[in-house]
């Protein structure tokens, strides 16, 4: 019996119902990645947005949205902490300046009482002085002694004196108007020009090195135990505060004054103090100078000498 040869069935499908394959199968994440560049979620929310997604069919009212409301909230209560903070910086930079020019107001009426004070008590010296001299004028011992004891007031600077000498003034830098400020450098620190009591200091000693016999810095009558100091930006002058320009009186012989003044260590300084900071200085003479007395010394340990 002939048979009939048959070819085995195959379960795989022809080759023409195998689709083509693609040449970018290798690379179909990237391809789907750049297909569909916008989550389903994305989607689904853009569309409900114009209202042709699942859900509500319409957008919600613009004020009934659940998440704006505590925004809002918060924004005025920032806005409320900010104006109330603000107002309370205001009030209290007006109570600092309030309070800056009653200071200032007290400390003028209070100058102005101690000056009427030591007027007062100035004419009481001189009275007490008059009447002390003609008693010691009544003999020979007395004159002696009163020649003594006005030595030594001239010493002590407790009497009124009169003179020629130098009159010598010294002035901050001027400001400059483009900076608002002159600003300069003295000792390695930024400085705007002005005469310190350091520098007074050092005037005031050259000025006595040069032979001055009585020295006043804006009226105030230096002594031996006048101190100049510095409080904040003032300068004292025997506890009394004193404003620029600086006016130094010297009572002395006026020819021998500036020429040694002018030589000396301390008129150098104040040269190249001109030079570098920008203060200015004058040295005038004077054919007659006037000076109060210095405040008069409370003496705490001295006593008098015992009469041998």
């Amino acid at each position: 019996m002939t048979g009939v040869s048959r070819s085995p069935v195959s379960d795989q499908p022809s080759s023409a119902e195998v689709p083509p394959r693609r040449l970018d199968g290798s690379m179909s994440l990237l391809v789907d990645v750049m297909t569909n560049t916008l989550d389903e979620a994305y989607a689904a929310r853009a569309a409900q947005k114009r209202g042709t997604g699942g859900g509500s069919s319409a957008p919600a009212p613009r004020g009934a949205r659940p998440g704006r409301l505590p925004g809002v909230l918060v924004l005025v209560l920032l806005g409320l902490l900010t104006g109330t903070a603000v107002a309370h910086v205001r009030d209290r930079a007006q109570a600092a300046e309030g309070l800056r020019s009653d200071l200032a107001e007290e400390v003028r009426g209070r100058s102005a009482e101690t000056d009427r004070l030591e007027a007062a008590a100035a004419a009481l010296r001189s009275e007490v002085a008059a009447t002390r001299d003609i008693a010691l004028e009544a003999d020979a011992a007395g004159s002696r002694v009163g020649e003594r004891l006005r030595a030594l007031e001239l010493a002590s600077a407790t009497v009124p004196v009169r003179g020629p000498g130098v009159v010598l003034t010294i002035a901050d830098a001027e400001q400059d108007p483009t900076l608002g400020t002159d600003v300069r450098l003295r000792g390695g620190s930024p400085l705007d020009g002005r005469v310190l009591d350091r520098d007074l200091q050092v005037v005031v000693n050259g000025l006595w090195a040069a032979g001055a016999e009585a020295v006043t810095i804006n009226g105030v009558r230096l002594s031996s135990r006048a101190a100049i100091r510095s409080a904040g930006e003032a300068v004292l002058v025997d506890f009394r505060p004193l404003s620029p320009p600086y006016r130094l009186e010297a009572i002395g012989r006026p020819a021998s004054l500036e020429v040694d003044f002018v030589d000396s260590q301390a008129g150098r300084f104040l040269e190249s103090l001109s030079s570098f900071s920008g203060i200015t200085w004058t040295l005038d003479r004077s054919e007659r100078l006037t000076m109060p007395a210095a405040t008069e010394p409370q003496l705490r340990a001295a006593r008098p000498e015992e009469p041998s």
